[in-house]
Order: structure tokens, then sequence, then C-alpha cells
């Protein structure tokens, strides 16, 4: 049943959380039941559930007081504690427009426009400080801290009472702040200084973005064929995405907020004969909340990479060589640079596909 959780939450399937809940009822002393626990709040995590996120969590530090990760898991948690779950109220199809090759789209929260992107690669929706304010947000006093791109930034949370995108509303949609001379927030004018995060887009189940200048949202998501997904969510809350090079197929972190595709150096290691034939060493930046790093690099004018059956080209391309995520089997975070250069793509919530028109 551990096991048949586990497929259930990387494909998104709804039933995981029962099974989950079944394994620590069943098996409550069970090393099984320590790690449904944390399967199941990634699952709240990557949904906007924060009080089930917290409650599970309580759960758990009763039934393991005695686990080393406790102290640690508190702190990484205080900031979610008294926040609502996120819900659905109204689910319709829609069309939104954006500028041309851009991801952002008009929204309303607590009844005033705005204008955000949409990034599946945010653990949870963002917001400024004063944009927060501006929005009649209440900016909860505890404060986090989260990892970006780049480096570890400091951050609190905020609930906006309903948030409404297109013909999807929402309630209780919390927000992670962070300061205003941060990037990107820096860089754009106030009622732009926000992120549509992974719990609204998983919750609006299907994205379908078109270079003529539209998004379409709430469509109705095709089922499940496990055999035809090229995406799921790592450890139930992060969307990683299929791709090939040189017949090669490698697992991504899929990152429609990032500016730029980055290449990681698990890409060099598999690929060093082509890199050495072909690429200069180099030096090259990533940027992100909390500003820029810089990485050494293996540089090319371009390299060619397949997603859905489709050639798309990273021009010029950066291979980072002293650069590995925390899972080291992910080679690269797919961006929109490579995602726009085409007519449209579609991200099912459901089938679990990326497809590329």
């Amino acid at each position: 049943m551990f096991y048949q959780a586990i497929g259930a939450a990387v494909f998104n399937e709804p039933q995981a959380e029962q099974l989950f809940r079944s394994v620590i009822e069943q098996h409550p002393g069970s090393e099984e039941a320590y790690q449904s626990y944390d399967w199941l709040a990634n699952i709240y995590l990557k949904s906007g559930r924060y009080q089930s996120l917290t409650k599970i969590m309580q759960a758990r530090w009763t039934n393991f007081p005695n686990k080393k990760d406790v102290a640690s898991e508190k702190k990484e948690t205080a900031p979610f504690n008294g926040l609502p779950d996120q819900q659905t109220t109204e689910r319709k199809r829609s069309t939104l427009h954006h500028d041309k090759n851009s991801l952002a789209v008009t929204l309303s929260i607590n009844n005033k426009p705005a204008k955000f992107f949409f990034d599946d690669g945010a653990d949870f929706s963002c917001i400024s400080e004063q944009e927060a304010r501006a929005l009649r947000m209440d900016v909860h006093a505890i404060q986090g801290s989260t990892n970006s791109m780049t480096k570890a930034t400091s951050f609190r949370m905020a609930t906006a009472r309903e948030v409404i995108i297109g013909g999807m509303h929402f309630k209780d949609v919390s927000f992670a702040v962070f300061p205003d001379n941060q990037e990107p927030w820096s860089l754009v004018p106030l009622r732009q200084r926000g992120i549509i995060g992974l719990p609204l887009m998983i919750a609006t189940g299907v994205f379908h973005w078109k270079a003529d200048g539209t998004i379409t949202i709430g469509e109705e998501p095709r089922p499940l064929n496990v055999s035809q997904a090229n995406m799921f969510l790592d450890a139930g809350k992060r969307p990683v995405l299929k791709v090939s090079f040189l017949g090669k197929d490698f697992w991504t972190a899929l990152d429609t907020g990032a500016m730029t595709t980055d290449v990681y150096a698990p890409f060099a290691h598999l690929f060093a004969d082509y890199l050495k034939q072909n690429g200069k060493p180099g030096q090259n930046e990533i940027r992100g909340i909390g500003g820029a790093e810089s990485f050494t690099s293996i540089n090319l004018p371009s390299l060619t990479l397949q997603i859905d059956r489709h050639d798309v080209i990273l021009k010029p391309a950066h291979i980072l060589t002293n650069h590995t995520e925390r899972r080291d089997w992910i080679f690269a975070n797919v961006s929109k640079d490579l995602l726009m250069q085409t007519s449209g793509f579609t991200i099912d919530f459901q089938a679990m596909t990326l497809m590329i028109e």
C-alpha cells in the first residue's frame, strides 16, 4: 500500500492521500508510516493546504517524538501555522491574454486588479511586502527561509480572502511575502510584484499557452496514461520533465518562472565527450529571488534538446559544471525560453504531460 501511495502521489492522483493515511492507520509505528507523514505534508504543500500541512506534521511529531529532525521540521513549518487550506470555489474554462513571450495575466485579489505571472517552479504563490499591503492582505509575523535558484532568502506568509483568475475562483490563498528590494520585485512596478505558484497552477488542471497571446486554463484534463506521461511530481510536490539529447532521456526540473534554462553538472558528466569537442570554458550567472550567483561553465553556441519529440534550441547554452541540484539526477532547469519557441504548449496536471504544438 505504501508504494501504491507513492505511485499515486508522483502522478498527482487524488487517492494518494487516503492511501498514505491507511498506511499510518494500519502500521502506526513503522518506518513507512513515518515517511507517509512526510509525503502527506508534500501533497498539502503543493496544493496550498497549509492547515492540513501543520496538522499532519503535528501528528508526525506526536507519534515519532524521538526522531532527530523534529526541531528543524518545527522551524520549517512555523510560517504556515494558522494558515487556512486553499479552496477552489468555482471552476470554468477561460481564456486570458498575455503580452508577447510572457506568462503574465491579469487577476483579481481581494477585488483589486494585479498582473502576476505563472510559475510552476515556485512551491507557493509569492508576493512583495508592499504589494501584499496594497491588496489588503494581512502579513504574518513568523519568518521562514526558502531556497531559490540562487540562494536562501527569508519570507513571511499572508492570505488573500479571494483570488480570481479568469473563470477560476479561489478562497483563502496564501502567499509567501518577500522584501520589495529583492529581485524580481525591484525590477517591476507595483501591481506586478507577484507569482502565481504551483498550488494555483495545479488547481487550474490544464494550462495551455499559445504564441498568439492567449493562455487557456480550466480545460477538461485527459485521463492519466502512465506510459505516455512525460512529467511527474518528485516527492509528490515538484514537477519534473523528461527531456532527450542525442537519443538519451533524462529528467529536468520544470520551471516556467525562470528567465532562462540552466543545464547542470550531471549533463556535463553524461555528455563529457560531446562537450569536450564542441564547448569552451566560461562563466555564467543564474538569477532568482534573492539575487544572482555566478558559476563556471562550458559554453556552446547552441544545444538542441527534444521535449515531447519536438526540437527546442537553447542558444547560447551554458552547462554549469560546478552546480548540481540537491537531486543529482536532475540534469537541467527547463524554463519558458525553450517552451516559448513553439506555437504553444499544454501542461496537463492530470495526464501529467507537457505537450508541444
